[in-house]
């Protein structure tokens, strides 16, 4: 009783030591493309001072453990500057990191996508058997051009839905946009195919739908969450139109009478 009280105590330590002191301003970042720069804010909400290191990244789905760690080669070879890359957060203080970009090397007809990582290294402790723990941040940033046709407010409910003529079982879906669409609590029939899918621009992918429990049912309404450039997220919700492409509108007040089942 006595190892698993200790064992208990132990894992709460850990677990309000993960939490970390530093925080960001934004769940992403929107690089303006008419702007040599964008900003971001990091904040120290601790009683104590606080070392944090920041650096860019390229996304990769294939990485090997470490490939997104400071200094490797393919972050170097990004069009990217980040400053300061190390910096001493005072207690409650605050420090601004500048991503400038050279103004050459990504496409200029779509959004690009970065990872921005934030590391706060733990300060050493004299206590002998005193844990440590790193905490690591990780935001996406878009680089968007300027003068990119379209809303991206609107990319959400631009995108083609279909389900595949031969059977119920595959739902496709096409981001005719040059904009990346984030969605969240994909739903079908209220049932949750996925908690979260990034579109890219201009892409395309293919969800299995779930099994309905009745037998002959089929799908009726697709609903989900996208998330908009300032972090909050948009309700969109639309009955399915047999095999035929459709778009799903964002969902609103009167929807339930508009929309039937939504």
């Amino acid at each position: 009783m006595k190892r698993a009280c200790l064992s208990g105590l132990f894992l709460a330590v850990i677990s309000g030591m993960a939490q970390g002191a530093v925080s960001l301003s934004g769940t992403r970042l929107i690089f303006d493309g008419r702007y040599n720069e964008a900003t971001i804010e990091v904040s120290n909400r601790g009683d104590s001072e606080a070392l944090i290191q920041a650096w860019l990244d390229a996304p990769r789905a294939d990485d090997p453990p470490g490939r997104d760690q400071p200094g490797n080669a393919r972050a170097a070879d990004l069009p990217f500057a980040l400053t300061p890359p190390l910096a001493r957060l005072p207690a409650k203080g605050k420090q601004t990191l500048r991503l400038l970009y050279e103004g050459i090397g990504l496409p200029q007809d779509r959004e690009s996508m970065l990872h921005l990582y934030v590391l706060e290294i733990p300060r050493r402790s004299p206590a002998v058997q005193q844990l440590s723990i790193a905490i690591r941040q990780r935001i996406n940033v878009f680089y968007r051009p300027a003068a990119l046709a379209g809303d991206p407010a609107d990319a959400a409910q631009t995108l083609i839905w279909q389900r595949a003529p031969s059977t119920d079982a595959t739902l496709s879906v096409r981001n005719p946009t040059p904009y990346h669409v984030s969605l969240r609590d994909l739903r079908i029939n209220g049932i949750e195919v996925a908690d979260h899918r990034l579109l890219p621009p201009f892409s395309d992918a293919s969800l299995t739908l779930p099994v309905l429990g009745v037998k002959g049912s089929v799908a009726e309404t697709l609903s989900f969450k996208a998330m908009t450039d300032y972090g909050g997220q948009r309700d969109y919700c639309a009955p399915f139109q047999g095999g035929q492409p459709f778009a799903v509108p964002l969902r609103t007040s009167d929807s339930h009478s508009l929309i039937g089942k939504c």
